[in-house]
């Protein structure tokens, strides 16, 4: 152990002497950080993604050894984590170990970019998180977190606002789904720690609003609609899933025995089963939360950061923006719906990929947002303003 221990600290010291090559073995995460690491389960799957982000809060720290040590472990699999894609590691993106870590990762994903931009909205404040298609007629509804309202863009391309900003009292809009059912919206909402499950009919017009129970901050993030009615909507904030029964009139909470994060859900073909996204991994579950387990991958897919989640002919389809560059994948399941079998790259290193969120299937085709634009929105505030620009709809064709 002490001749491995001395052969990382001789390594790490040669990279130093390399031009451009800045390590240091100073700082380290803060308590907050620290926290959520040690929070993080032992058995979630994606270890790999774990390590990964731990390289970036280190590297943002400025302790450059530890976060090059930590990328080269979560790298050893050739994930299509991308580190190329990371601000916080420009301070050492001149050393040769970082770099063979890039051509490794970039020689395996190469570039893949067959999307087109289909819509544009003049609106650049709008800060876009979800978008929902009406299964019947392809009309598209985009919610706005910053104005508070949701955008309809018409078969047509007619682009208009289907809820008027802040209409009764509406929190910054999340994620949308339109119920197959009657083609009525649902949409979650949130406002500095404050959300509600909202109900819409087909005239923009809000019918209930339901909120959690449960005391402390809540962000609702994402949610899916089942054709008997039930209402399944993510809790960032609270690491939990919120259930409105079909009939029902409260929310009932499904912990995710401490997942952190819990952002895209997707509802599983037969719609009995749903599958819930977390900052490093999927869980499957039922729809009352029994039966909660992580979907287990191969080594060189990551599962981490997924925002969009979508089930498309019993395969998964996800959108990844947080860390490892922004990319669109298709997750190959195993007939029991329970494993990861192989994934691909659909879109990667795109110029139609800037910071997207969600998508739509509709048809043959996947709309999604380009460039959501929310880090420039928080708590109800812009940064930045003049950097904004107009929203991209990109469509990318399925096979």
């Amino acid at each position: 152990m002490k001749v491995a221990i001395a052969l990382v600290s001789l390594l790490l010291s040669c990279y130093a002497q390399e031009p451009g090559c800045v390590l240091k073995n100073e700082g380290d995460l803060s308590p907050k950080k620290q926290g959520k690491f040690r929070a993080i389960r032992s058995d979630t799957p994606d270890q790999a993604a774990v390590r990964f982000d731990m390289a970036i809060d280190y590297a943002t720290a400025g302790n450059t050894e530890k976060a090059l040590s930590l990328l080269e472990e979560a790298l050893a699999e050739t994930t299509w984590l991308d580190p190329a894609a990371e601000e916080a590691f420009r301070k050492i993106s001149g050393c040769a170990a970082f770099q063979r870590l890039v051509e490794k990762e970039r020689k395996k994903y190469p570039p893949v970019s067959t999307s087109r931009i289909v819509h544009v909205i003049a609106e650049k404040d709008l800060i876009p998180e979800g978008i929902a298609s009406d299964p019947v007629d392809g009309t598209l509804y985009i919610s706005s977190i910053f104005h508070r309202k949701i955008v309809e863009i018409s078969p047509q391309g007619t682009i208009s606002d289907f809820v008027p900003e802040a209409q009764d009292g509406l929190f910054g809009v999340l994620g949308i789904k339109v119920d197959t059912r009657d083609r009525s919206v649902w949409a979650a909402t949130a406002f500095r720690g404050e959300s509600a499950l909202v109900h819409l009919d087909r005239s923009g017009k809000i019918l209930h609003q339901y909120r959690p129970t449960k005391t402390g901050r809540h962000e609702f993030n994402d949610l899916v609609v089942t054709m008997k009615g039930d209402v399944l909507v993510t809790d960032d904030l609270d690491n939990a899933v919120y259930k409105l029964p079909h009939g029902g009139t409260q929310l009932v909470r499904i912990d995710l025995e401490k997942r952190q994060y819990p952002n895209g859900i997707a509802l599983a073909d037969d719609e009995q089963s749903v599958y819930v996204a977390h900052a490093y991994g999927v869980v499957f579950m039922d729809l009352d939360g029994k039966g909660i387990t992580d979907l287990q991958k191969p080594k060189d897919v990551s599962l981490a950061q997924i925002d969009g989640l979508y089930v498309r002919k019993g395969n998964l389809l996800a959108i990844q923006n947080a860390f490892g560059g922004n990319r669109i994948v298709e997750l190959r399941l195993a007939p029991d719906g329970k494993q990861i079998v192989s994934g691909r790259l659909l879109e990667y290193r795109s110029a139609n990929l800037d910071l997207p969120t969600t998508g739509t299937v509709y048809h043959d085709r996947f709309y999604y947002i380009v460039n959501s634009q929310i880090d420039h929105e928080e708590n109800g505030e812009l940064k930045n303003p003049g950097t904004l620009a107009p929203i991209r709809i990109a469509a990318l064709k399925l096979d």
